[in-house]
C-alpha cells in the first residue's frame, strides 16, 4: 500500500508532539579579495582569492509548566574560506530563560567577543576581537581564544584553548541597564584553567555605553607551555611514534577590558571603543592595546561606513616565532540593499604597519566585493 506524501506528513506531524518554538536561519556570504602586503605574502604582487561564509544555526524552545522556557541552539559556520568545520563546534548549548534572564551551559561564544565583534567591529574591523596575520594565540586577548582549536592556522603556536565549555548568565533589561556573567572552563576540570566574563551595558537616549573585564588562567600558551610527549601509534619496528603536545602553563595569567560609546543619532551611527590586554607568563609580561572610532551613515536603500583602528601589540614579541606587532588601519565600505536581507557591498582596507614592528613599515591593502544575505 502506497502512502501519498501528504497524507505522510499530516500522520507524523499529529504523532510527534510539536516543539513550542522551532527555527532554522543563517547566512551565506561570498566575497572576491585582491590584496597585496610584503609583510602578509613576502612580496608585492596582488593576490586574489574566494573567501565564502555559510553559516546555519537551528533555535529551539519550549514552554515550562512552570513558567519559562527551556532553550537550545546548535550552530555551525559550515563552510569558511576553503575549509569545512566540523557539525556544532561554532555553538551548542542548552538553557533556561525567563523573567530572571537566561542561564545557558554548552559551546558558545564569550558575551565580550559578540560584543567586540558587533557593534564596534562592524565593517570588516574583525581584528578588533580576534588577532591577525598567524597570532592566533592570546597574547592576553581573550576574546581571541574562542574556537582556536578549531581554526588554528599557524603550526608555529600550538593552541589548547579552554573557552569551549561555558556557563553564562544574562541579565533581563532594567531600564536601559544589563549585565552578563560567564565562566568557561577546561571541558574536563572545572577548576583547571578558566575565563572569567564579566559585561554590562547601559542605554540612554540616543547613547549605549558597552565595558567588561575578562580573566584567564591557564589558557594561554603564548607567554610560555609545557611540552609533553604523546604516543600516536608504533613503527614497523615496534618502536612508539610520539609528536609534541603543549600544555598551557597554570601560572599563565591573562586580562583584558574594554569601554566603548555608541551615539544613535537615526541615519549617523558613530562609535568608539578602547580595549587592553595583558599577559604574564614564564616569558615575561607585556601588554597590548586597541582603539577604534568609527561610524555608519545611512540614506535611501545604501549606507557608507568608515573606521579607523590602531593597535599596540607589544605582547606578540614575547612568542619566538612573532615580533611586535603595531599598525594604523582605514576601512572605508559602501554597501547598497538587494532585499530585506541581502546586501551588496565593496570594501577598501589600508594598513600601514609601525617601523618598529611586524612589517617594518611597509603597506598592506586589500579590495574586495561581495554580497551577503541572511534567512
Amino acid at each position: 500500500m502506497r502512502i501519498q506524501p501528504l497524507a505522510l506528513a499530516v500522520s507524523v506531524a499529529l504523532s510527534v508532539p510539536a516543539l513550542a518554538g522551532f527555527n532554522i536561519g543563517g547566512s551565506a556570504e561570498l566575497n572576491f579579495v585582491s590584496d597585496r602586503g610584503r609583510a602578509e605574502y613576502g612580496d608585492d604582487k596582488w593576490h586574489q582569492s574566494l573567501d565564502r561564509a555559510l553559516v546555519i544555526q537551528f533555535d529551539g524552545d519550549h514552554k515550562l509548566d512552570q513558567g519559562g522556557k527551556l532553550q537550545a541552539r546548535v550552530s555551525q559556520k559550515i563552510a569558511e574560506g576553503n575549509q569545512t568545520p566540523n557539525w556544532g563546534n561554532r555553538e551548542a548549548w542548552v538553557g533556561f530563560s525567563g523573567d530572571w534572564g537566561s542561564l545557558r551551559g554548552g559551546r558558545q561564544f564569550l558575551n565580550s567577543y559578540l560584543t567586540l565583534d558587533w557593534p564596534y567591529g562592524q565593517g570588516g574591523f574583525w581584528e578588533l576581537a580576534e588577532r591577525d596575520l598567524g597570532s592566533w594565540d592570546g597574547a592576553g586577548k581573550i576574546t581571541s581564544l574562542f574556537q582556536q582549536n578549531d581554526q588554528q592556522k599557524d603550526s608555529r603556536i600550538r593552541v589548547n584553548s579552554n573557552v569551549g565549555t561555558s556557563i553564562n548568565y544574562l541579565s533581563p533589561n532594567w531600564n536601559g541597564l544589563s549585565f552578563g556573567a560567564q565562566y568557561a572552563w577546561d571541558d574536563n576540570r572545572f577548576a583547571n584553567g578558566g575565563v572569567v566574563d564579566l559585561s554590562a551595558n547601559y542605554t540612554m537616549g540616543a547613547l549605549t555605553f558597552n565595558g567588561g573585564y575578562l580573566h584567564a588562567k591557564g589558557i594561554s600558551t603564548l607567554a610560555g607551555a609545557a611540552e609533553e610527549k604523546e604516543v600516536v601509534g608504533i613503527d614497523a619496528e615496534g618502536r612508539a611514534v610520539t609528536r609534541s603536545k603543549f600544555k598551557p602553563l597554570k601560572d599563565n595569567k591573562d586580562q583584558q577590558f574594554y569601554l566603548g560609546l555608541v551615539h544613535n543619532g537615526g541615519n549617523l551611527v558613530l562609535r568608539a571603543l578602547y580595549t587592553g590586554y595583558q599577559t604574564e607568563g614564564v616569558r615575561g609580561k607585556a601588554r597590548g592595546g586597541d582603539l577604534i572610532a568609527a561610524g555608519t551613515y545611512v540614506f535611501d536603500k545604501s549606507y557608507v561606513k568608515l573606521g579607523w583602528l590602531r593597535r599596540d601589540d607589544r605582547s606578540s614579541a614575547l612568542i619566538p616565532v612573532m615580533a611586535q606587532k603595531d599598525f594604523n588601519m582605514l576601512k572605508a565600505e559602501y554597501g547598497y540593499n538587494l532585499a530585506s536581507s541581502v546586501v551588496a557591498y565593496g570594501r577598501v582596507t589600508v594598513k600601514k604597519w609601525a617601523a618598529n614592528s611586524v612589517g617594518a613599515g611597509e603597506r598592506y591593502t586589500q579590495l574586495m566585493a561581495g554580497v551577503w544575505a541572511g534567512f
